[in-house]
């Protein structure tokens, strides 16, 4: 019976008895083969799953071990070329030479000193910051033989290009202030303080030796290079101000970029040329007044810095910059508070600060070369802003009396009697007799002073005045009462009163012919007067005569012309003014000695 089994059912048998011990009898599960491969399939990657679980929970703490052990490698590597860059370049090189030995034993390590390597190759050391230098540390540092040596060397190597001269002696300077920092030396700020403070800057801060050895080398130079080189010093400084100070409101920040050096070198330079050689600036006065580029408020500040420093070098000179450069725009109309604070401080602080001192270097300069260091005019504008009227007073007003004396003391100073006194005489009384003719108390009777010295100065005065009577018959009268009024302390004042008998006498004659025009002025007012009344009959009578005929009458015509060509002057009421003068003429030639 076994023999007739099939050989493979045997097979199966026999295996299956042999590994279960004959536990199915003989008998085989059916499976499907696709199905059981797919099983096995997932199987397998549950299986992959599992051991890919079970090493990352296994091991992440090894790995998180391992790099915070490379990090901590990495951080004593880079403090130890950190280390090594402060000890020194020798020093850099021996931890070099050991890392390199360390990179033939292991190639991981030597992966990371090659890193450190590089770290000591280019350290990433702080530039360490510039020491603030102030003006003073650095102008005490300028060695005087030094400062000589290169000025003979200058003069010798361009003998004949004294601008190129000048050029290098602001550059040698400019150098020796190049550490200074704005920080250190605003000069903005500066020029905020008080005139007489920010004129001392900078040369209070330089040696005096420095100094003398400067100027004696700038004494030498011509005059026509020094002024065209202080025009090149104060742009210079004037746009490194603006540079300073911003752009203007509204623009966008950081659109102007801001100088990070000073003009301490330039500045010194401009205030030793200045000071020894006061005249360069002055040729370039007009030049000053009308230039764009020193128009301004903002620039004033610095021309008047640049004046101050004329005036410590030469106070006539400094004044005449106050009178023609300053002075107008304070009593001008555009002027402002500022221009006039800064007027008034250059006149308070520089030129009268010490009137015992000052006071006879302006008088002895008060006219060079035939020109008056305060023209009349000047003198005309000062009187009228120093006694305006009420409504007209300002914050300044005090300050211009304070020195108003000094002004007038200058412009009216002479010999007695001498060829300048008689022509400031003669430009000043038809001025006087102009303000004379205003409605302020104070300021007619000021002009009624200066009017009196006039006509004591020069005889030919009284003649002038003589001619402009009738036309300023007003101030006529101002003067005549004020004569009268202090005829005591006048009297002293006029050396001879002939004259001012014979003019007196002139002033009854005219006011006699005005009295008589006066009477033909009624005449012809009443001729009018009728001639109007019967054209305006004529109107009412015939409605076709226009109403204009009336002032193209013959009659109209006549009158008109024989007033106008002979009594012209009683138009403007020089007629009432004449008539109230008589009872003063009367009551001063009663004073006047008879003879």
């Amino acid at each position: 019976m076994d023999q007739s089994l099939p050989s493979g059912y045997g097979e199966v048998l026999s295996n299956g008895g042999s590994e279960n011990g004959g536990a199915h009898h003989g008998w085989q599960k059916v499976t499907n083969p696709k199905k059981q491969k797919r099983q096995e399939a997932r199987s397998n990657k549950a299986g992959q799953a599992d051991t890919a679980g079970s090493w990352v929970g296994g091991n992440e703490s090894k790995v998180f071990q391992a790099l915070e052990r490379d990090a901590e490698e990495k951080r004593a590597h880079r403090e130890a070329a950190l280390r090594a860059a402060a000890m020194g370049p020798s020093t850099q090189a021996r931890q070099s030479d050991s890392d390199a030995e360390g990179d033939e034993e292991d190639h991981h390590d030597g992966d990371t000193n090659g890193v450190v390597n590089e770290e000591l190759k280019k350290p990433k050391v702080k530039k360490p910051k510039k020491p603030k230098v102030t003006v003073a540390e650095a102008a005490s540092a300028i060695d005087v033989s030094d400062l000589a040596a290169f000025l003979v060397q200058v003069s010798e190597s361009f003998v004949d290009s004294p601008d190129v001269q000048l050029m290098r002696f602001a550059d040698y300077f400019g150098r020796a202030f190049n550490a200074v920092t704005p920080s250190q030396f605003g000069w903005n700020k500066i020029l905020k303080e008080p005139l007489s403070k920010a004129v001392e800057i900078p040369l209070c801060y330089i040696p005096e030796a420095v100094c003398k050895t400067a100027t004696d080398w700038l004494a030498a130079r011509p005059i026509s290079a020094l002024g065209d080189f202080v025009i090149w010093g104060l742009n210079d400084v004037v746009n490194d101000m603006q540079l300073h100070q911003g752009s203007h409101k509204g623009s966008k920040p950081g659109s102007v970029p801001v100088s990070s050096k000073t003009k301490v070198g330039v500045l010194a330079v401009l205030a030793l040329v200045l000071r020894k050689r006061p005249e360069a600036l002055l040729q370039k006065a007009a030049f000053l007044r009308t230039s764009p580029q020193f128009q301004g408020q903002d620039k004033l500040v610095m021309l008047a810095w640049a004046y101050g420093q004329v005036a410590q070098g030469d106070l006539v000179v400094g004044m005449q910059f106050w009178v023609q450069n300053l002075l107008p725009l304070a009593c001008g109309k555009n002027g402002t508070p500022v221009s006039r604070d800064i007027t008034l401080q250059f006149a308070e602080s520089i030129l009268f600060v010490n009137p015992k001192k000052g006071r006879p270097i302006l008088q002895n300069g008060a006219s060079r070369k035939g020109e008056r260091l305060v023209p009349p005019p000047v003198l005309d504008s000062v009187m009228r802003v120093s006694f305006p009227s009420e409504l007209a007073r300002t914050k300044a007003t005090e300050r211009f009396q304070s020195i108003y004396p000094f002004i007038k003391d200058i412009a009216l100073y002479g010999p007695h009697k001498s060829k300048a006194t008689k022509l400031v005489a003669q430009q000043l009384l038809p001025l006087c007799l102009e303000i004379a003719c205003e409605d302020v108390p104070a300021l007619a009777c000021e002009a009624s002073s200066i009017f009196v010295w006039c006509l004591s100065e020069n005889p030919d005065c009284c003649r002038q005045w003589e001619k402009l009577y009738m036309e300023k018959i007003k101030g006529s009268v101002n003067v005549l009462s004020y004569i009268c009024t202090e005829w005591k302390s006048i009297a002293g004042q006029l050396s001879s009163l002939d004259n001012l008998k014979a003019t007196i006498n002139q002033f009854r004659v005219q006011n006699a012919e005005a009295k008589g025009d006066a009477k033909m002025v009624l005449m012809a007012m009443a001729a009018l007067v009728a001639g109007a009344g019967i054209m305006y009959g004529f109107y009412l009578l015939n409605l076709d005569v226009p109403m204009l005929s009336c002032r193209l009458s013959p009659l109209y015509l006549g009158v008109q012309k024989r007033v106008m060509m002979k009594i012209a002057v009683p138009e403007r009421s020089e007629v009432v003014f004449s008539i109230c003068c008589n009872a003063v003429l009367d009551s001063l030639v009663d004073r006047l000695p008879h003879g």
